[in-house]
C-alpha cells in the first residue's frame, strides 16, 4: 500500500540554485536552509515525490492552459528553461500518477494529463540542490497560478485532499512525499519589481504571516486569508502559494516540523514528517 510519509515546502528561485552550484558565499544561508530540506527528505525515505508547481510558460503557454494537470510518463529531463543550471534525467512515477488522475477525476476534479514534457526550474532547480542524485521518482502536478484565471485557495486545498485520498487508496508499494513549490510574495518583470533587479517582493509582511500560520498548523486560516485580492497585492507570481496550499491539503493540518522564512526573498522553507 502507498503511504504518505512527509511533505516539503520549497522556493524555486533559479538564480539561488545557480549561486549554490557555483559555491557563492552570498548563497550560504539558502544553502543551509536547502540542507534542512535535504535532511528532512532523507528521513522520509520517499520513493516518489509529488510536486505541486506552476508552469512558467514552458509547457502550456496560452494555446492550451489547464487549471490542473498531472505528468504521466516514464522519464523527463531539465531544467528546460535554464540550461546554465545542472541538468538532470529524472524518473517519473507514471504508474502512480495515472492512478491519482483516475481517482481525482472520479471525485469531480478536471485534472488534465500530459504524457510528454520537460521539467523546468520550478521542480529541478530546488531538487538539484536537495536531492542531486535524483534517487526519488517525481510526479509533477501543475496548477495554473501564472495565467489568469487562477483557482481559489479552497479549490486547491480540496484538490490536495483528493490527492491524499488517492495516495492512501493505492495498492502500489510506495513511500510518497508531497511538495509545494513557489514563493509567497514575488513580482517578476512588473511595476513592483526592485530598482536593482527584474524581480521584487511587494509584501514581505504577507510572507511572514504565511510562515507564522504554517508554524502553528492553521491551514484553515491560511486558506481563508489567501484571497484573490491578497495574492494580487503580494505580486504577480504570488499565486505560487496555491501550490503550497494544495500540498497542505493532502494531509491533516499540523504544525510544520521545520519552517524558516527568507522575508526579503518573499518565501520560506518548510517540512512535515508524517510517517
Amino acid at each position: 500500500m502507498a503511504e504518505l510519509v512527509g511533505a516539503l515546502g520549497i522556493p524555486h528561485n533559479p538564480f539561488t540554485a545557480l549561486a549554490i552550484a557555483r559555491g557563492e558565499q552570498a548563497a550560504a544561508e539558502s544553502r543551509r536552509l536547502y540542507g534542512e530540506l535535504a535532511s528532512a527528505l532523507q528521513q522520509m525515505r520517499a520513493d516518489t515525490l509529488v510536486v505541486f508547481t506552476t508552469d512558467h510558460y514552458n509547457l502550456f503557454f496560452e494555446l492550451s492552459v489547464p487549471i490542473f494537470a498531472i505528468g504521466v510518463a516514464a522519464a523527463s529531463s531539465g531544467p528546460s528553461d535554464y540550461p546554465m543550471l545542472p541538468q538532470f534525467e529524472v524518473a517519473i512515477d507514471g504508474e502512480l500518477a495515472a492512478e491519482i488522475q483516475c481517482s481525482v477525476v472520479a471525485e469531480g476534479f478536471d485534472l488534465g494529463r500530459s504524457q510528454e514534457f520537460a521539467l523546468d526550474h520550478t521542480i529541478l532547480a530546488p531538487l538539484g540542490v536537495i536531492a542531486p542524485q535524483m534517487e526519488v521518482a517525481i510526479v509533477p502536478v501543475w496548477i495554473s497560478t501564472s495565467m489568469r484565471p487562477v483557482p481559489s485557495a479552497a479549490r486547491c486545498h480540496a484538490l490536495g485532499a483528493a490527492f491524499g485520498r488517492a495516495i492512501a487508496a493505492s495498492a502500489l508499494e510506495r513511500r510518497v512525499a508531497v511538495a509545494g513549490s513557489g514563493a509567497f510574495s514575488f513580482e517578476v518583470g512588473g511595476p513592483r519589481m526592485s530598482e536593482e533587479s527584474h524581480v521584487g517582493v511587494p509584501a514581505p509582511d504577507w510572507a511572514t504571516r504565511v510562515s507564522e500560520l504554517l508554524a502553528v498548523g492553521d491551514v484553515a486560516q491560511l486558506v481563508a486569508e489567501a484571497t484573490p485580492e491578497q495574492l494580487a497585492a503580494a505580486g504577480n507570481a504570488s499565486g505560487e502559494l496555491l501550490n503550497w496550499i494544495a500540498m497542505l491539503g493532502s494531509f491533516e493540518a499540523r504544525p510544520a516540523s521545520f519552517v524558516a522564512t527568507q522575508r526579503a526573498e518573499g518565501h520560506a522553507y518548510a517540512a512535515w514528517q508524517l510517517g
